[in-house]
């Protein structure tokens, strides 16, 4: 099983996330997302795109996300942070080959 770490101290922002999540699925060299960045900061284009990669059985990493901040939804941040980790628990449940992982600093 692939291992991809997603680390929130290496983003400032949400949208680095998204740069980042597409930067480490492959998304230049994906049909139907050549053309995105940053999959348009869209939680459902992020569900579109993780599909293409549903077979692949990957286990996602979520390192130093603070889980419970992030489920207030606010700030604006925290309630974007909030609609990727759905997501991502979304695709899991739907494709359980693949796996999510919260890890934090100790």
């Amino acid at each position: 099983m692939k291992t991809i770490i997603f680390d929130k101290n290496d983003y400032k922002s949400f949208k680095d996330f998204y740069k980042d999540i597409f930067i480490k699925l492959d998304g230049p060299h994906t049909n139907d997302f050549k053309d995105y960045t940053d999959l348009n900061c869209s939680a459902d284009m992020l569900f579109e795109f993780l599909y293409y990669k549903e077979d692949e059985n990957v286990k996602y990493i979520l390192k130093n996300f603070d889980l419970k901040a992030i489920k207030t939804e606010k700030p604006y941040e925290n309630y974007m942070l909030n609609l990727i980790v759905k997501v991502f628990e979304d695709f899991v449940k739907e494709y359980p080959n693949n796996k999510l992982e919260f890890v934090n600093d100790k």
